[in-house]
This record gives structure tokens, sequence and C-alpha cells, in this order.
């Protein structure tokens, strides 16, 4: 499980505790079955039928004023031909959230996940299978004060990524990690203020804390950098659409000797419009900094942006459209970047009792440093929530 699928299992355990009519068990499960042009992300890989199956559960307690959950999510992909590339992985969460007094709040959360991976690697014109094991953990603290019309949230989060040993089919070499541990720590502090019904202003900082083993240093050319961000804003929204900017200043720093540091800008843009009923459309823009798998070893500069339309045809169907594009820059060493470029099409179709059908278009285009490749998909899922 990618670290953005940890983040988003703390991310819905933070959601506001259920209502005494909500069940206190949710389950859902997905399964989905498509065709892909590429299945081995790569440029000499072939196209390929498969089907993945996911499950989440999720348990809630409340008494007073604390609130536990607890989740357990399970996904599995299967590939027709190319079974090297098969993947699977378990993830479990836990939170407890503590209401301390009517203004204050403190949450407690850990997601560990165990993937198991497939890969390849191409040696010449000879394609090698890899399967690869890895354990991650994710820890989050956050204290929330709100007041009349203002909040200060102080967070805390920590990740450690622990690759396991990968077997390469075929030639004859024990099984070796091929990635180093790598484990992260972040600090943010934020403020915000509501100065009319339509209007807030905000403004945070944030501190960034890479950890790598010496040895893996040195063994997978990673050298750990530090960072930081200071940024303030506006939030706007009126009847029919909203608007939210935010810019400031992002540092890194690499661990070492005479170290340069690095100063960039940080913008960030958010927007959507209705302009008829049941029509919707979105822009967001973002650069950041990429300390966990940066394309130069050290740090990357990032810079994301994205286009939506949403069209609700009838309260059971909808479509939707998407154009993306996200691109890293090496911050120490500026020959090395890598991008990707995709569009998507979609319909969904809502049943009762929580079912509900989708099917998708996807073409991307990859440019990574020394491989391009393109990548198209045909998507059809059923999902189900109970």
């Amino acid at each position: 499980m990618s670290r953005e699928r940890i983040a988003l299992v703390l991310v819905a355990l933070a959601g506001a505790a259920p209502s005494m009519a909500q069940s206190p068990i949710a389950i859902s499960s997905t399964v989905e079955t498509g065709w892909t042009s590429n299945a081995t992300d790569s440029a000499a890989g072939g196209a390929d039928f498969y089907v993945t199956h996911s499950h989440d559960m999720s348990l809630t307690a409340e008494t007073g004023t604390l609130l536990l959950r607890g989740s357990l999510s399970i996904s599995q992909t299967r590939f027709a031909t190319v079974t090297f590339e098969d993947d699977a992985e378990v993830t479990g969460a836990v939170e407890a959230q503590v209401a301390l007094g009517a203004d204050a709040a403190l949450r407690l959360g850990y997601a560990v996940t165990q993937n198991w991976a497939g890969d390849d690697l191409a040696i010449g014109a000879l394609v090698v299978p890899v399967r690869s094991t890895g354990t991650e953990h994710e820890y989050l603290a956050e204290f929330t004060l709100r007041g009349i019309d203002q909040q200060v949230v102080v967070a805390v989060t920590a990740d450690w990524a622990l690759p396991g040993d990968s077997v390469l089919d075929g030639l004859g070499l024990p099984p070796l990690r091929l990635s180093p541990q790598v484990g992260s720590v972040a600090g943010r502090v934020a403020w915000e203020r509501a100065l009319s019904s339509g209007l807030a202003v905000m403004t945070g900082m944030e501190a960034w804390f890479t950890l790598i083993p010496e040895a893996d240093q040195g063994s997978y050319l990673r050298a750990p950098a530090d960072g930081g961000r200071v940024s303030a804003g506006l939030r706007l929204a009126e009847a029919g659409w909203s608007a939210e900017g935010r810019g400031g200043v992002d540092l890194v720093r690499p661990k070492g000797p005479a170290a340069p540091t690095r100063t960039m800008p940080y913008i960030a843009l958010a927007a959507s419009v209705t302009p008829m009923a049941g029509v919707t459309l979105a822009l967001n823009g973002e650069t950041g900094v990429e300390l966990a798998d940066p394309v130069d070893g050290v740090a990357g500069r990032t810079a994301a942006l994205d286009l939506g339309a949403a069209w609700a045809l009838a309260p059971e169907l909808a479509l939707s459209a998407k154009l993306a594009a996200q691109r890293e820059w090496g911050l120490f060493d500026d020959r090395l970047a890598r991008s990707v470029h995709m569009a998507a099409l979609a319909a969904r179709y809502a049943l009762p009792h929580g079912f509900a059908y989708r099917a998708a278009l996807t073409w991307s285009r990859h440019d990574d440093p020394g491989e391009i490749y393109d990548k198209a998909g045909l998507v059809l899922s059923v999902q189900g929530d109970l």
C-alpha cells in the first residue's frame, strides 16, 4: 500500500464522530476488472487483463468524551498473463479521539501496512520478475483548539518504511533488499480565522525531517534532507463557487557538512464553481517538496496541476472527466526529472442499498529518467457498502 493510501486511512479515521443513529460497524467492498495496455509500467510493457478486489471494515465505539475507531483494509490484484506483477496488501489502523472540554480535542492514530509487490527489472532485453515485501508504519498525534471564529491545529506525524528482501527470479541470486529504509517526521502548526461568513485567513508553519540509516545511505546512494515551510493564504466561498490560495516559502537542507540550503516559493491554489445545476468544475495546483523518494536521491521539487469536471445527470447517474499533470525536478541535480500526464473519463451509477457501478477510461504518459512510456486502461467496477 502506498503512503498516500495509508494517509487516506488515517484521514478517514479523523472524520467526525458518528451519530448514535449510525451503525458502529461499516463494511465496504469493491471488485474491479479491467484491461491495461502496459501491465509492467515500463517501455517494454505489454497489454493484459486484471482483477482487483478490496475490502474495508471499520468498528467505532464511543463512551463519554472518548471515541475509539479501528479499521482493516485488504486488497489484491491478479493479472491474467503477467502474473509476476500480482500485488497484495493489508492495512490495519486504530485511532483514539478525546474531547478536552467543549473547544479542544486530542487525536492519536497508528496504521501499519504489509505489502507483497510484483515488479520487473529490465537488464538489456531481459526482463527479470521481482517479488518484494515491505512494511510501513505511520503515527499521528494532533491537538485542535477551536474558538468562536478561529481554530489552531498542532500535529506531529511520523512514517517508517521498511522494505523487505526481494527475489529476482531466474538469476540464481539470494534474496536481497533493493531500496533503503526511510523514516520521516513532520510537525505542523496551522491557524485559521473567519473574517466573515465567506472569507477566512490562514497561516501555518511546517518542519520535515528525513531519517535514513547510515549504511543505507552509501548502499543505495541516498542522502537524507530536512526542510520546512512557512505559508499564509485566504479562503473565499460564495453561493456557487469557492476558492483558496496559499503562498509562502519552502526550504530544504541536506544533512552533512557544508550542505547548501535551497529556498523556493510555495504556491497552492484550489477553486471550484457550479455554473449550472448538477455541474461542477474544479481546479487544483500546488508546488511542493519530495523527500521520501526523490528523483535525485536527495530532494525533489514538485509541481502538480489538475482540472476536473463532474456532471450529475440524475440522482443515481454521474459523469466525470479529469486532466492532470505532475512533474518533479532533482533539487540538487536538475539533470534528473520525471513527470506524469494523465486523462480520465468515468461514469458512476448508484443503486439502492449502497451499491454502485463504475466504468472508466484512462490514459497516462510517464517520463522517467532513461524511460518514456504510455499506459491506457479500461476499468469496470462494482462497490457495495454496508
